[in-house]
């Protein structure tokens, strides 16, 4: 009794580690390798998207700067300056604020 107890447990024990290396193998995912071309052709669709896009903005923009005279032109570009100054938070050259006509 104790005989065939001791060979059915070596048995196992020897038997154990082929059905561990059946579960080595790992599953091929088909279905992820398609998910990640799927995210590339979305990616690339949307900086194709994005990259029209900025052309037509710059477009309409050279349109209407080409419809401005000169004159107006400068004071879009002095405006433009005096808006990212502000935005900065930086404050005008000292000499303009000492000498800036005060009612």
């Amino acid at each position: 009794m104790k005989n065939t107890f001791k060979k059915i447990i070596l048995l196992m024990f020897c038997l154990l580690p082929l059905a561990m290396v059946a579960q080595d193998k790992k599953p091929e995912n088909k279905g992820a390798i398609s998910s990640k071309m799927q995210r590339r052709a979305a990616k690339q669709k949307w900086k194709d998207q994005r990259k029209l896009e900025r052309a037509q903005k710059k477009a309409v923009e050279a349109h209407h700067k080409r419809l401005q005279s000169k004159k107006t032109l400068k004071s879009m570009k002095q405006q433009k300056k005096k808006s990212d100054r502000m935005r900065d938070n930086k404050r005008e050259f000292f000499l303009v604020r000492w000498f800036r006509y005060k009612h």
